[in-house]
């Protein structure tokens, strides 16, 4: 992003930031360049002169004291060498100054400038009620214009931006982060409902991985991931064996450690009849429960090692187990299937069953989203940068 920063010395005349034309770790050469009000000819507005310049101590750049032309005798004489990189500098950073000032003139006191495409001046200069049209318009433009605004928002320039945001506005805060949560748990059960009849992992597992915050549905208290597919140890002496869990998270407040397997939600919850009225786990079920046992197991037998060379410090303590797997909604019909399910899975020690549709409930009770849309025709109140 390209900044001008300009310094008014009198009504006509404005210092600005020299451009740096040669660096080395101690001296550098730098055009110092000054616009100007230049009535005897309006097309030449920029001035400066060349000087070399010293880093200090304090690692300031300070001019080199230079020799004055006029005591120069007969024979003397200066030369200085441009290579082509730097012509090509200093021709880019004066067109840009010339450019400058036929749009803002000589500004008054210290300024600084941001360079913009046309089309982002065009829209920071639009007035609030402008903004309310084109955002408010439902064309896929204004939807791709605020994707690219909370896009933006996750960089390291946007995040400072929005720091400025929030201190600008403090009360449009909560009403801004509560549409997009809104927004995003919308997006969540709408995914569910589209994909519910899809028996990938894969395809689950990045669905998971993209919307973390689903997960936290699953507890009463938030967790965050620290990794997805994550070693959590029992390799063989041969390198083989290693085992993977699908996420490794923790919880925010201990750190405590989590174990989580997904499966699919057409995965099968209960096998066949073993008795009337009596229905054992499914062999796929089971099998998950005795996967995420094997890996606790492991990953505290292993924990100091795995978690030696990362920086976050987890919690050992019993880490806790979570296999996220089939839809009880589909598949516990009768009254039996449901009470063989609930009197196995509430029983496990240190492993909780939830299904899919389970979870998506949870995401959508806890958020209180229905209320939300059935008031969603509202005028939801619109934020704004101010600076």
């Amino acid at each position: 992003m390209t900044t001008i920063k300009t310094r008014s010395t009198s009504r006509s005349t404005a210092g600005c930031d020299p451009i740096v034309l040669r660096e080395g770790d101690r001296v550098r050469l730098v055009f110092v360049p000054t616009i100007v009000d230049n009535p005897a000819n309006p097309k030449a507005t920029v001035d400066g002169h060349f000087i070399y310049q010293r880093k200090t101590v304090s690692e300031r750049w300070m001019p080199i004291p230079t020799v004055s032309l006029s005591s120069l005798v007969a024979g003397d004489g200066f030369k200085l060498t441009l290579h082509a990189q730097e012509v090509r500098t200093l021709l880019e950073g004066i067109v840009r100054l010339y450019n400058f000032y036929r749009q803002q003139g000589i500004p008054m006191g210290s300024k600084t400038f941001v360079q913009v495409d046309q089309p982002v001046a065009n829209f920071v200069s639009q007035s609030e009620q402008d903004l309310k049209s084109i955002l408010g318009s439902g064309s896929s433009r204004s939807e791709t214009l605020l994707l690219n605004m909370v896009k933006w928002l996750g960089t390291s320039s946007g995040r400072a931006a929005a720091e400025r945001m929030t201190s600008a506005a403090p009360d449009q805060v909560p009403a801004f982060t509560s549409l997009l949560g809104l927004a995003s748990l919308k997006e969540a059960l709408a995914y569910w409902n589209e994909n519910l009849r899809n028996n990938s992992e894969e395809f689950w597992h990045a669905a998971i991985a993209n919307r973390v915050y689903v997960l936290s549905q699953a507890f009463a208290y938030p967790i965050i991931l620290i990794g997805s597919k994550a070693y959590v140890g029992g390799k063989q002496i041969s390198n083989a064996g290693g085992n993977i869990v699908d996420f490794l998270a923790a919880t925010e407040s201990t750190e405590a450690a989590v174990l989580i397997e997904i499966k699919t939600p057409g995965s099968k919850l209960l096998g066949s009849e073993y008795r009337s009225g009596v229905f054992p786990l499914s062999s796929e079920l089971s099998g998950a429960i005795a996967q995420v046992l094997t890996y606790r197991q492991n990953f505290i037998s292993h924990f100091h090692s795995i978690t030696r060379d990362d920086s976050r410090k987890l919690t050992i303590g019993e880490p806790r187990c979570l296999i996220i797997a089939g839809n009880a909604r589909s598949e516990l019909t009768e009254p039996a299937r449901r009470e063989s399910f609930e009197l196995q899975r509430e029983r496990l020690q240190g492993v909780t069953i939830l299904t899919y549709d389970e979870l998506f409930a949870r995401l959508k009770a806890r958020s209180g989203l229905s209320r939300e849309l059935k008031a969603e025709g509202t005028d939801p109140r619109i934020f704004h940068c101010a600076t």
